[in-house]
């Protein structure tokens, strides 16, 4: 016969209360083993399994990006699933079109380039939940050549030099950031037009989604002999999935073109990064 004991209150004189090894512990239909915290490391493409989660209220994956690599989550029915915190993390950086994926079922739930992009998940009504993640997504580039706009012409510019790309989402040969598929979130730039004399009419003009998001303030002074205006645009802008954001340049004057500055890093550049969102 089992004995009961009800108590609402235990505490110990020493460091702790120690049951002995022989014996199990359960708590609320969960059986508690030594430690509560699982940490693994991957080098390869890895599927959790039952054993990774059962009995831990949390599960810590480090892994590497040398080649693409995939880890996927188990079925929210696979016992601990349900009580098990997991938390992805890359412990390098990528390089090329390498990333982390964390995937669920057969969709991305996640996608890291860097060292140090994680995600975290738990199970909530029925389905596993982000609680908090990082990933990078980050492009810099400026106007390889000069490039020269009509007259009253809003032109895109296009050839761009790489100074650094991570997360792949610059279309080289469409000249744009797409919005990675299957994501929806925030594009965070900065671009910056240059020209190559001091009496230039030209602006820069923002698309996000095909759309003009940004509009010259930019005109010739006939009392100082000179330009004077907009000579940039930073902003925030939600895209949906594949969703791009473009570069174009706006040429105020009607009686001429005029050149946008290239060849340089400090000549007509951008930087973007993208924020995910779920």
């Amino acid at each position: 016969m089992a004995a009961t004991l009800s108590l609402d209150t235990i505490t110990s004189s020493g460091a702790g209360i120690t049951i002995d090894a022989t014996k199990t512990f359960t708590v609320n239909g969960t059986l508690l083993t030594t430690g509560s915290t699982n940490v693994l490391h991957k080098t390869g493409d890895y599927p959790i399994v039952t054993g990774d989660v059962a009995s831990k209220s949390e599960l810590i994956i480090t892994t590497t990006t040398a080649t693409p690599r995939d880890i996927t989550l188990p079925l929210v029915s696979v016992t601990g699933a349900d009580t098990c915190i997991i938390t992805v993390v890359a412990s390098d950086n990528a390089t090329g079109t390498n990333s982390v994926r964390v995937m669920n079922g057969g969709s991305e739930a996640w996608t890291g380039y860097q060292k140090g992009d994680f995600v975290k998940f738990c199970v909530s009504d029925g389905g596993w939940v982000v609680l908090d993640h990082k990933e990078t997504y980050y492009s810099r580039r400026y106007l390889t050549a000069d490039q020269s706009i009509a007259s009253s012409a809003t032109a895109k510019l296009t050839g761009w030099t790489l100074v650094t790309e991570i997360g792949n989402a610059w279309d080289n040969v469409n000249d744009k950031l797409v919005t990675p598929t299957g994501m929806n979130g925030y594009w965070t730039v900065s671009f910056n037009n240059a020209a190559v004399s001091d009496a230039s009419a030209l602006s820069p003009n923002q698309y996000v989604a095909g759309v003009s998001v940004s509009d010259y303030a930019h005109g010739v002074s006939t009392i100082y002999g000179g330009s004077y205006g907009q000579n940039g645009i930073t902003g925030c802008y939600y895209a949906s999935a594949t969703e791009a954001v473009e570069f174009y340049m706006v040429n105020c004057r009607s009686n001429s073109a005029h050149v946008a500055r290239g060849t340089v890093l400090s000549s007509t550049n951008f930087i973007a990064q993208f924020n995910r969102v779920y």
